[in-house]
């Protein structure tokens, strides 16, 4: 696993590789899987990421990574979209998925309150909210999960797309 110093670096290197090609850079998370460091890159844009063009960005980020030392025959690159049903994590990510459904759970008078509700983006340190006809602002603070939901149309979500490499696979 990257240091956070890394993990900062390997990020900005990552995000600026990402937005230059017309996508939204959401997160690099890592994990162990069956002994290989898996590295995630997850991306968005509207109004869904293909197949495509998470095979494009990993053709794009591969060159970045094995450059590095610690890249290697036991390390992946995987690409992916945030998914049906994205935990928000970052206050911006308010604003990327403004107009989309979520169920938010936050703080209301000492009490936990979770709510269906569509996103309006944030404004200041609010997530802004639309609930039964009215807006509620709701201080980042307060919030406790705000998470994606599943639209069965398929109009407001794709589908969660994934294109990996494993060094030295073919």
């Amino acid at each position: 696993m990257l240091s956070p110093k890394e993990k900062a670096a390997l990020e900005e290197q990552i995000s600026k590789i990402v937005v230059s090609k017309g996508f939204y850079f959401i997160d690099l998370e890592e994990r162990v899987e069956k002994g290989a460091h898996i590295i995630s890159v997850v991306v968005h844009r509207e109004p869904s990421v293909t197949i495509g063009d998470c095979e494009k960005l990993t053709r794009t980020i591969l060159p970045l990574l094995e450059s590095l030392p610690w890249y290697g025959d036991n390390e992946h690159l995987e690409v992916t979209s945030p998914g049906l049903d994205r935990t928000l994590k970052r206050e911006w990510e308010y604003e990327i998925f403004k107009g989309r459904i979520i169920d938010i759970s936050f703080e209301r008078d000492g009490k936990t309150q979770t709510v269906r509700a569509k996103l309006m983006g944030r404004e200041d340190d609010k997530v802004v909210i639309e609930y039964e006809g009215n807006y509620f602002r709701i201080p980042f603070d307060q919030v406790k999960r705000a998470k994606l939901v599943f639209d069965e149309g398929g109009k407001e979500h794709g589908k969660k797309q994934k294109r990996g490499h494993r060094k030295g696979a073919q």
